[in-house]
């Protein structure tokens, strides 16, 4: 009997023991609830739109409440109501899930303009509101596209489509948007089987809108009848080359229920004209409106160190295919391989948007208060048609003297001072001879005429010695550099060969060639770059036109790929071959 009631007893124990636990569970769930900041964040689904495009705006918070936006100008229609959702998020920091109340207000901009959005607020239950940040949106005209005139046969069809374009001719380098457009003259709830027109490889282009499946159709009137319309895959597209370019046709299934019409469109052909004779040597390539900065980060620095020199890109147009702008450095400053490139670029109606960074590592090997002279970039301004150059301001910069670098040539002058005062000693040690004979004509005579002018011929003579041997010094310094620099150069780019960085490796590439070439050519001038003139000239002169062509061969390849006019990944190990190869050839 004792048993059955010791067994209650300590069901009751255990039970109350599970009390207290919960109770400070709960106790630490509510503390660490409370100890959570409350944060409220409103961003959107694209900052850089057109008038009528679609976006999203979305309130994220961990408090539960009632939201609203500020700020929301009267050209925002809302389209889609406000949408809400729950989600949940560990915080690693603490170890909390924390719960996340999502809304969501969809719609469009009827009028471009620039609108400052938010804050977005939350109010909870206990009445305290939350306040988030204010978010930029840019919205621009909406760029209309034009249609090609459709044939006699596709207008009998139930549905043909159109390649719609904003533009027809353009310079070399210039971008285009690229759309397909369908008229139907039954009603369309569904496509399939889309194929874009562009099909073939090498072109180069960006989407500006997500293609989807929920169509947008409205009613049109077209050659004199009504159609059922829509828009589908908007493209940014950065056509190759120069002259006449065409895009290929489009195809699809145009489906209403399960029944449906397969359509191929016309395809459409662009003007490419090239850029005026005369770009600046400065020119990077660039068709837009670009603009330049460069920054160093000290003023100061000790002859021999290194300092960094950034110099960045910014504008609208190709930026992704620019080139690299050329330093303008003094003498005595030299680059330290391939510069850190980082790029932030977005794609837009008005093309590629955003800059270009890059970080050179520079050596100072001389002393002194410098002028570093601005850094210029030309480009061609599509808005009136010319060359445009902006520059960068000029740096100061004050290197301290390091005695440590020129103990050789203090070593080599103290060397050569000897020389001059032993000559000096020899020729103050000179016997005087007493005869009663005439002097003139003797050998003491002679002696005294030749003394003086083999002592000049002596002084001229080391005084050459001296300077050739300081020449030679800093000429050799300067090819050890360089063949540093290219076994570096030669090592990065076969680093880069398996990469994902295209315009890096083929960059690489082109320098590792110039850099063979001025060891090859002995050019030593550090104020500018070797010119592939000058390269093709010299190999001319030399005969050799065999190597001409294969060096021709790889600045093509590259040029190709910087621009992107269709080098591809099958490029890379032929070019870095062929590469290897010229050098061998320059070396023998």
């Amino acid at each position: 009997m004792p048993d059955l009631v010791e067994a209650p007893q300590n069901q009751g124990k255990i039970g109350e023991m599970m009390h207290k636990v919960l109770s400070v569970l709960s106790l630490l769930f509510c503390f660490s609830a409370i100890a959570q900041k409350s944060r409220v964040v409103l961003s959107a689904s694209k900052t850089k739109i057109e008038v009528g495009e679609t976006i999203a705006f979305t309130i994220e918070s961990n408090i539960e409440g009632t939201t609203q936006i500020d700020n929301v100008p009267p050209s925002f229609v809302n389209s889609g109501g406000i949408n809400g959702g729950i989600s949940y998020q560990m915080d690693y920091n603490t170890g909390n899930l924390l719960i996340i109340y999502t809304n969501k207000e969809v719609g469009a901009f009827t009028k471009p303009g620039t609108y400052k959005i938010g804050p977005a607020y939350v109010k909870s239950r206990s009445g305290q509101s939350y306040q988030s940040n204010v978010i930029t949106i840019e919205v621009a005209k909406k760029v209309h596209l034009s249609n090609g005139e459709p044939s006699s046969q596709q207008l009998n069809e139930p549905a043909f489509g159109m390649i719609q374009l904003n533009k027809t001719s353009i310079y070399e380098g210039e971008s285009i948007i690229v759309g397909a457009k369908v008229y139907s003259r039954f009603q369309p709830t569904r496509i399939g089987n889309y194929n874009t027109f562009i099909q073939r490889k090498g072109i180069e282009f960006q989407e500006l809108k997500n293609t989807s499946r929920q169509l947008q159709v409205r009613e049109e009137k077209f050659h004199g009848n009504m159609y059922y319309t829509f828009e589908y895959d908007r493209n940014l597209v950065f056509p190759p080359g120069t002259g006449s370019f065409t895009l290929d046709p489009f195809s699809m299934d145009v489906m209403q229920g399960f029944k449906g019409y397969s359509l191929q469109s016309s395809g459409a052909s662009i003007e490419i004209k090239p850029l005026p004779n005369g770009a600046p040597n400065d020119f990077i390539g660039a068709v837009g409106s670009f603009s330049l900065q460069r920054k160093i980060d000290t003023t100061k620095i000790k002859q021999g160190e290194v300092f960094k020199m950034t110099v960045e890109v910014s504008g609208t147009g190709n930026i992704q295919n620019s080139l690299e702008p050329e330093l303008n450095l003094p003498k005595g400053f030299i680059v330290y391989g391939d510069p850190i490139v980082s790029k932030d670029i977005s794609y837009g109606v008005n093309g590629a948007e955003g800059s270009i960074e890059y970080e050179f590592n520079i050596q100072v090997t001389t002393s002194g208060s410098i002028t570093i002279p601005g850094t210029s970039i030309s480009y061609f301004d599509l808005d009136d048609e010319v060359y445009k150059t902006v520059t960068t301001n000029e740096h100061s910069i004050e290197v301290e003297k390091d005695k440590s670098l020129i103990a050789t040539e203090e070593k080599k002058q103290a060397s050569d001072e000897a020389i001059y005062k032993q000559s000096d000693s020899e020729l103050r040690l000179t016997k005087e001879v007493k005869s009663t004979e005439s002097i003139f004509g003797s050998t003491l005579f002679w002696s005294g005429v030749s003394a003086p002018i083999l002592c000049a011929f002596l002084f001229i003579f080391l005084v050459k010695r001296r300077e050739q041997s300081a020449d030679e010094i800093e000429t050799k310094q300067v090819i050890h550099q360089k063949n540093k620099e290219l076994n570096d150069l030669l090592a990065r780019s076969k680093s880069l060969l398996h990469s994902g960085e295209n315009d890096a490796y083929y960059s690489s590439i082109e320098n590792t060639l110039r850099k063979a070439f001025e060891l090859k050519m002995a050019f030593t001038d550090t104020d500018r770059i070797l010119d592939k003139s000058e390269i093709f000239d010299f190999l001319r002169q030399t005969g050799q036109t065999d190597l001409l062509e294969s060096v021709r061969g790889v600045f093509r390849t590259c040029e190709e790929s910087r621009f992107g006019f269709g080098a591809s990944a099958n490029d890379r190990q032929p070019v870095l071959d062929q590469l290897e190869s010229i050098i061998k050839t320059l070396k023998v």
